[in-house]
């Protein structure tokens, strides 16, 4: 079957190539260029700049004025604006990126994600470090399929790389100011331009507060402020003809309120017929309803700094060394409510978490203008992540009867990965490139684990008669509150839990680009990529929660074009993918003789994943463009058998893979027209469209993410002085929709997105 699927799609690419060349063909004898092109955009994607129609891989790409105009602000808004990339908010606040279905759901603070995600080449290794990173940018690059050669964290399922706006030689600055519903101000500033021959510098600041967007359905009271502010300055120093570097520097603060849940529904724990939650009121299906612990309050506190270093040494003709350097520091403290109630069924209070990760990397390239271009280079990267988190649970139903109150856990991480890898383009003909890669990676990884009591004493006490009890022993020492009551198989407890993980692997990538005109390229490429292990933050009542999910892997068969038609007016992009997965991890459940059912982290040992996407872009007149873009990704699990959301064991072969939808459409249109006096008006609606998926495995209704279509759009002025102004919408047509499920201990909870927002935004540059 899996083979049929594969000719399949190569047939019809091979069709779709075929129409294309003749096609190019005819348009590469037409004349001149038309004024309506479709422009160009220059990426990173190979670590050298490129025409984004040179690439032989599928890419989307975000520029700064379609950054800025559409208001693409956060992760949200990234996923939006880019084919196939999902957003999903979690518990904890840890943001999820799922491309073309590779994705990985986990809460903890200290797990690698499927799609890495760099800034000018600096790893941000775990998702909670991108949240203020989307300001003051050039562009947004968006690599789809495993990027495990090149770049220096492996992934499954893609890259997004950010692109900071640089200094520039002469002097230029810049702001704007926004104002929108729920009182949010933004501001946004830059100022760029030389301090000495050879010295340049931008220095970028952005700061956001907000009123509260969420209200509570059962008082008078209100969450979701946010209070942002993040800066970033660049030095770029040229010490002569052959030797450059570049300085780094960025800060964020985020006192953001985190998002508070709806209670969906009822998802008993235990027999208990005076628990408080028994009777409590389901939320409204409306976008601004929740509900939370008022004793225990909702707040965030992060911040963020790093420091990165890039120098490029000529050392001989056409021979660059490369090396980058990066520290980047982060700390967060708040606390959450989890079940959607004003009850004590699932809060942290509080949570408090720490990471401190240093990168490094040294390569060696040739020039780009080479008919075999080559780069070979090194990796090293240490990462350290602390995390302690507070849990109440008085009023849940598996406790609320013996008196216990809460519990506390502890995680401790430490991760060193080494790699060394190497990258070859061969032009064998003036049309046709041969390309190949590989990575070798040894990723070790150390752990210690503990839950123990919450302070009130009533956790160690329970686990110590359950220790007596099973183990037969009735002389067991009691638990201390500071004491780990997690059970081994032995019954024991008492100590932390000490895991470690060593794995390593070969990533690697092989491909064909023909490019017969200069407007016309077809590429084939086959990829593996890897994602590293890695132990889950778990409030654990047995060790055999802890043992860590293993490393994944994908390979990845893809054939693609891109197509510059009529005069430039059109640009044609396609690709179609078969994806082989194994391995793949999941945060889901086990059961255990002892507790029932428990929380840990499992591989899937083999599923697949294929489907296909274009993207159209047209100018038909001066003044409009029209862009239209769909994908479609059909996930299947082969191989698993796991516990489903009732706490059965059940087989999932023929499932379909968690936040995979099978449709991502999007459209959007620009019209600008010149009104006079240096002035130009324009209009420029965006329409995105997400169909129905699940955030289990297994099509459990309770956990189904509804398909949804959003509408946004801007309206304003723009002068040839550089003065804009504009008002904008999001979700114009108020929909409400949710974005992620999650169980917590007697709730199903929904994240609803946020409902409509709009404002006016008006800005200047010098």
């Amino acid at each position: 079957m899996g083979m049929m699927r594969r000719s399949t799609l190569a047939s019809v690419s091979l069709g779709a190539l075929a129409v294309m060349a003749t096609a190019g063909s005819v348009q590469a004898q037409e004349a001149a260029e038309s004024p309506r092109n479709t422009g160009e955009i220059v990426v990173t994607a190979n670590k050298r700049e490129q025409s984004i129609n040179d690439v032989g891989l599928t890419i989307t790409a975000l520029g700064a004025s379609a950054l800025q105009e559409r208001q693409i602000q956060s992760v949200d808004d990234i996923a939006k604006a880019v084919p196939g990339l999902t957003y999903t908010n979690s518990a904890n606040n840890t943001p999820v990126y799922t491309l073309r279905g590779v994705g990985f759901y986990d809460t903890s603070l200290g797990s690698y994600p499927a799609n890495s995600v760099y800034l000018d080449q600096v790893p941000l290794p775990f998702p909670i470090l991108t949240n203020l990173t989307a300001f003051d940018l050039e562009r947004i690059e968006v690599l789809k399929g495993p990027q495990g050669t090149l770049f220096g964290q492996n992934s499954t399922g893609g890259a997004i790389n950010y692109i900071a706006a640089k200094p520039t030689s002469d002097f230029a600055a810049g702001a704007d100011l926004t104002y929108g519903r729920f009182n949010d101000v933004i501001g946004n500033a830059f100022i760029s331009g030389p301090l000495a021959p050879g010295l340049n510098a931008r220095l970028a600041v952005r700061g956001e507060r907000a009123d509260e967007w969420q209200r509570s359905y059962t008082r008078d009271a209100k969450n979701g402020k946010t209070r942002q502010l993040a800066g970033r300055l660049l030095l770029d120093w040229e010490a002569s003809s052959t030797l450059k570097f570049e300085l780094n520097l960025n800060a964020w603060h985020d006192g953001s309120d985190p998002q508070a849940v709806q209670y969906y529904r009822f998802n008993q724990q235990a027999v208990s017929n005076t628990a408080p939650v028994l009777n409590y009121p389901r939320s409204p299906l409306k976008p601004r309803a929740a509900d939370w612990s008022p004793e225990n309050g909702m707040y965030g506190k992060r911040d963020l700094q790093q420091a990165a270093l890039r120098g490029d040494w000529e050392f001989a003709d056409g021979l660059t060394l490369t090396s980058i350097t990066a520290y980047t520091h982060f700390k967060e403290r708040g606390e959450m409510d989890q079940d959607g109630t004003a009850l004590s069924d699932i809060d942290l209070d509080p949570y408090k978490g720490k990471i401190r990760s240093f990168s490094q990397e040294l390569r060696v390239s040739n020039g780009s203008g080479a008919g075999v271009r080559w780069v070979v280079g090194a990796n090293y990267s240490h990462d350290a992540v602390d995390y302690d988190e507070r849990l109440l649970y008085a009023d849940s139903s598996a406790f609320y009867n013996f008196g216990i109150i809460s519990s506390q856990n502890y995680s401790v991480q430490r991760m060193k990965n080494y790699a060394g890898f190497g990258n070859v383009e061969w032009d064998i003909t003036p049309t046709v490139t041969l390309k190949g890669g590989l990575r070798y990676t040894q990723s070790n990884r150390t752990a210690e684990i503990c839950n123990h009591d919450g302070g009130d004493g009533g956790t160690a006490a329970l686990f110590t008669v359950f220790s007596r009890l099973l183990s037969g022993d009735p002389n067991r020492p009691a638990l201390g509150i500071n004491d780990c009551f997690q059970l081994d198989e032995n019954f024991f407890n008492g100590e932390p839990y000490f895991g470690k993980l060593k794995e390593n692997n070969v990533s690697w990538r092989g491909g064909i680009d023909y490019k017969p005109n200069s407007d016309l390229l077809f590429y084939v490429n086959i990829a593996k990529g890897y994602k590293a292990g890695g132990f889950g933050n778990l409030n654990a009542s047995s060790t055999l929660q802890y043992p860590p999910a293993t490393q994944e892997s994908i390979v990845n068969y893809e054939g693609g074009f891109k197509a510059t038609l009529a005069d430039r007016a059109v640009q044609v992009n396609g690709a179609v993918f078969y994806m082989d997965y194994k391995d793949k991890q999941l945060r889901s459940k086990l059961i255990d003789a002892t507790f029932g059912v428990l929380d840990a982290l499992i591989n899937i040992p083999k599923s697949h994943l294929y489907g296909g996407e274009l993207e159209v872009t047209a100018r038909p007149t001066d003044g409009l463009s029209l862009t239209a873009s769909a994908v479609y990704v059909k996930s299947k699990i082969d191989r698993y058998t796991g516990v489903n959301a009732g706490g059965v064991t059940a087989d999932f072969a023929g499932s379909s893979v968690p936040f995979t939808p099978e449709w991502q459409v999007g459209a959007n249109a620009r019209y600008e027209t010149e009104i006079g006096n240096g002035l130009k008006a324009f209009i420029s609606p965006q329409l995105t469209y997400r169909s129905k998926t699940y955030a289990i495995v297994g099509e459990t209704p309770d956990y189904k993410i509804g398909a949804f279509t959003l509408l946004d759009g801007q309206l304003g002025v723009t002068s040839d002085a550089g003065l804009r102004a504009f008002i904008w919408g999001k979700n114009i047509t108020k929909k409400y929709y949710w974005t992620n499920v999650v169980a917590g201990q007697d709730t199903i909870v929904r994240y609803a997105a946020r409902p409509a927002t709009y404002g006016i935004t008006v800005g200047y540059d010098f």
